[in-house]
């Protein structure tokens, strides 16, 4: 039985700064797991153009280039997919941005249309999520919520940030980790030390350590899972679900 699992990081902040922080310091959780190979990927430099609804990626699905809308060698959009289709666990980082997700990655969640579009094979992959904003309450829980859906909507397991709660200290939220950028008072973006001021927050980098770790633990009992059943033990398949299964599956 194959025990490895590949869980992928990716910031959606376009700075360098709490968001990278956040997300490594998940990953680094999840290699304490036995037998979890990770990698972090950052949108830092990058484009992420906005779904324009051609449809174009319905028109002819191709898993290798997920949405042929932008001929842009710039655009990061096909690689962040095809990196998270060969992952087994994926954990999603975001900043607050006035109560949700930062544009690139609302633009990253619009064009998932064209991974829908060759079989929802991100079905069964686990999901975690991360995000940090300026204050304690700034919007953290409205942009998880925002990614939760979204994740849901392409048939993945969602997990949060497990039962560990560290003695005499809250974690902060339900839905994932939760972070403020400083602690007890937060630092502004605009100062040097604002880009650092996570690390502050043992409160919130406790809950991101609980999301590596759940990620990497339930994508090694779903791979196991599947393992031990035979094909016919599912109601649907096991992987990738194809067109040509969705026909069958809508016409049994």
């Amino acid at each position: 039985m194959d025990k490895q699992v590949k869980v992928v990081g990716v910031a959606f902040s376009p700075r360098h700064g709490n968001t990278e922080i956040q997300v490594r310091e998940a990953l680094r959780a999840a290699e304490e797991i036995p037998g979890v190979k990770t990698e972090y990927y950052s949108i830092v430099g990058k484009i992420l153009n906005p779904c324009d609804s051609c449809y174009r990626c319905f028109q002819n699905p191709d898993p290798s280039r997920p949405c042929p809308a932008y001929d842009d060698p710039e655009d990061c959009f096909n690689e962040i997919a095809n990196l998270i289709l060969g992952a087994d666990g994926i954990i999603f980082g975001s900043p607050v941005y006035y109560m949700s997700v930062t544009a690139q990655m609302k633009a990253f969640i619009d064009r998932t249309m064209g991974i829908e579009a060759f079989g929802w094979p991100l079905r069964n992959k686990v999901a975690g999520f991360l995000t940090v904003a300026f204050d304690r309450n700034g919007g953290q829980e409205n942009c998880i919520q925002d990614m939760v859906k979204w994740a849901m909507m392409q048939d993945m397991l969602c997990v949060s940030v497990g039962p560990e709660r560290p003695a005499g200290a809250s974690i902060g939220g339900y839905l994932g980790a939760m972070a403020m950028q400083g602690f007890p008072m937060p630092l502004s973006s605009s100062k040097p030390e604002g880009s650092q001021g996570i690390r502050q927050d043992e409160q919130g980098m406790q809950a991101t350590r609980q999301v590596g770790w759940r990620v990497a633990e339930m994508a090694k009992v779903i791979k196991a899972g599947f393992q031990g059943l035979e094909k016919e033990d599912t109601r649907w398949p096991r992987g990738a679900v194809t067109v040509d299964m969705l026909e069958a599956f809508k016409n049994s």
